[in-house]
């Protein structure tokens, strides 16, 4: 058996003589060849000419997005073609976003240091999708009243967690469908103020900020918790996702390490104790998502 050591698995491409690609008809170790049959009209291999325009339903999707999933959009493309080494295969995808939208292709040229030409700027750009120019419902945020349901929060216990506070917080989440995921910086249990053992679902460091919606800080012995690079990573990563944060008790001593002003900021929950009008703050936020009013904040985080 051969091994296709070809750098490239698609066509059309400019690295290998364009290979692999369909194998021609032929008498002998051909490619496949539809049978010309006599109905009405010969039957032929041919798709129909609507398959030849690529552009339409991506104009459409890009239209629908919120400007914040727009620049996702554009961040994800930069990001990933940041690590294409041939600079022609990235000017093509560029091209390719020419005839999407400009402002998409010139946003994403400029991150990788290509700029449109007059011709790529003047495309006639596809025509709405049956008359849709935009639709809602092809974009996660376009409707605000999310739904919290299946969404995951993370808990940074600490060494004398305080119970009541953690099976309130538990209850509140629980009834809304939210699930809980009590983190440590080992694995194993950790006793709560009242002598109750919690048990553990991973540590700062094996179960990341990404992996959950919101990040949630009890109250209790935070001498370990403060000095902790993974627990304070883990927040700041958290931080730069955009996810709420709830601080309480003496965890609002960590607001030092988000660098969160004395006036406090949306998205920071700063309280005395885990009671439920503090739970509900924090499941008001996880409607959003995100807490998007801090994105101009996170390009000097350094997480």
């Amino acid at each position: 058996m051969d091994i296709d050591t070809n750098p490239a698995n698609y066509e059309p491409n400019s690295i290998n003589d364009n290979w692999p690609r369909e194998t021609p008809p032929a008498a002998k170790r051909g490619g496949f060849e539809s049978l010309a049959e006599r109905v009405d009209g010969e039957k032929i291999r041919q798709r129909s000419p609507s398959f030849g325009e690529y552009y339409a339903q991506p104009r459409l999707f890009w239209l629908s997005q919120t400007p914040i999933e727009q620049q996702h959009i554009i961040d994800g493309f930069s990001f990933e073609l940041s690590k294409v080494v041939r600079t022609w295969i990235r000017e093509r995808v560029v091209d390719h976003l020419a005839h999407i939208d400009t402002k998409l292709a010139e946003a994403v040229g400029a991150n990788l240091g290509i700029e449109l030409s007059d011709d790529q700027r003047n495309i006639t750009l596809p025509a709405p999708v049956n008359g849709v120019e935009k639709d809602p419902s092809l974009s996660l945020y376009a409707d605000a009243e999310g739904d919290v349901k299946g969404r995951v929060v993370a808990v940074l216990l600490n060494e004398r967690t305080s119970a009541q506070d953690l099976v309130q917080l538990l209850q509140a989440l629980q009834a809304q469908g939210v699930h809980s995921k009590l983190l440590y910086s080992r694995m194993g249990e950790v006793i709560a103020d009242d002598g109750s053992p919690l048990p553990i679902a991973g540590t700062f460091a094996g179960s990341p900020s990404l992996t959950v919606d919101a990040v949630v800080v009890p109250g209790g012995d935070l001498s370990a918790l403060s000095q902790s690079g993974d627990a304070r990573y883990y927040l700041l990563e958290a931080y730069k996702h955009l996810k709420p944060i709830l601080l309480a008790g003496d965890a609002r001593q960590l607001t030092s390490v988000l660098q969160v002003p004395t006036q406090g900021e949306e998205g920071v929950i700063v309280t005395d104790a885990l009671d439920t009008p503090a739970a509900d703050k924090l499941l008001a936020l996880m409607t959003a998502h995100r807490v998007w009013s801090r994105s101009p904040k996170i390009a000097a985080i350094p997480a």
